[in-house]
């Protein structure tokens, strides 16, 4: 379905770095998503008739799969906790497009019983942020195109690094490459992370190593560290990361560079249609604290 994803080297903070820019695998359907479900978009299913998930509201999960909705003249049901007055008046960023995609939401804070009552024998029920095995063929192809990247590139040391939510892509990337991934917590923490593993391969003999950072961030709270860095990224790198994961992994990763030996890969897992609400609220602070 789509090409392999550019392979290019950057340099910041002093050194190389290599990007595996998975942010333009496709206008649409593209980052880590694109490889989640990339499963459900090349297979058939001719008894299916609707999608069924859950998640936060301004989610690249949920924008991905009114995507994969459309290209499948599928109904895509969404169950949200809340739904923010001011976003339902000024729809933005991933929920507006996903809006526009045909997406059908449903607020409701008991997620998964709701989730239950919209599933039928025609229904697809994806795991939020695609937490499945399902997304393990797509993750094997990122694999196979890595391993001919860092061959084409004469790396001889390689390894890879990325923050997690649930945890999924590193998990397979893990299984799938011979060399070491590396990944940081962005939900949660360390333990809710292995139990996201464990709960999909609890029998894999090998999985990622979690890098802690010195400082803990709350997923999704506003840190203007994190928007400066980011700026930073996008400026010195010419490259647009996604604002809510790509700053904390950066964090920890920089702080943890030091004691990394060999050539480090960045996984850009896209998410940049999400950024359109993320600067507004950064932009809302700012002028905040300028009258404190």
């Amino acid at each position: 379905m789509f090409s392999p994803s550019i392979f290019e080297s950057h340099f910041f903070h002093n050194r190389t770095f290599y990007l595996k820019r998975d942010d333009l695998l496709h206008p649409d359907f593209s980052g880590n998503k694109a490889r989640k479900f990339h499963y459900f978009l090349t297979h058939d299913f001719p008894h299916i008739k609707r999608i069924v998930s859950s998640g936060s509201n301004q989610s690249n999960a949920m924008y991905s799969l009114s995507v994969l909705a459309r290209l499948k003249n599928w109904e895509f049901f969404y169950v949200c906790d809340h739904i923010p007055s001011f976003l339902k008046e000024n729809p933005i960023g991933n929920y507006q497009a996903a809006l526009e995609n045909g997406m059908r939401v449903i607020e409701s804070h008991a997620r998964e019983d709701t989730v239950l009552e919209y599933l039928d024998e025609h229904s697809l029920h994806v795991s939020e942020g695609g937490r499945q095995r399902e997304a393990e063929e797509g993750m094997q192809r990122l694999a196979e195109e890595l391993k001919a990247d860092v061959y084409q590139a004469g790396l001889k040391e390689p390894y890879l690094f990325l923050p997690s939510g649930t945890g999924t892509t590193a998990l397979f990337l893990q299984k799938h490459l011979p060399f070491p991934i590396f990944t940081c917590n962005t939900v949660g923490n360390s333990a809710y992370l292995q139990q996201q593993w464990e709960m999909v391969e609890p029998s894999l003999r090998c999985y990622p190593r979690i890098l802690e950072g010195s400082k803990k961030y709350h997923y999704g709270k506003l840190y203007i560290e994190l928007y400066v860095l980011w700026e930073k990224l996008k400026t010195e790198m010419g490259v647009e990361f996604d604002l809510v994961y790509d700053p904390v992994g950066w964090s920890v990763f920089l702080e943890h560079l030091p004691t990394l030996q060999g050539d480090p890969i960045y996984l850009h897992q896209g998410g940049l249609l999400g950024n359109i609400s993320m600067e507004e609220r950064y932009k809302r602070k700012k002028t905040i604290m300028k009258t404190l």
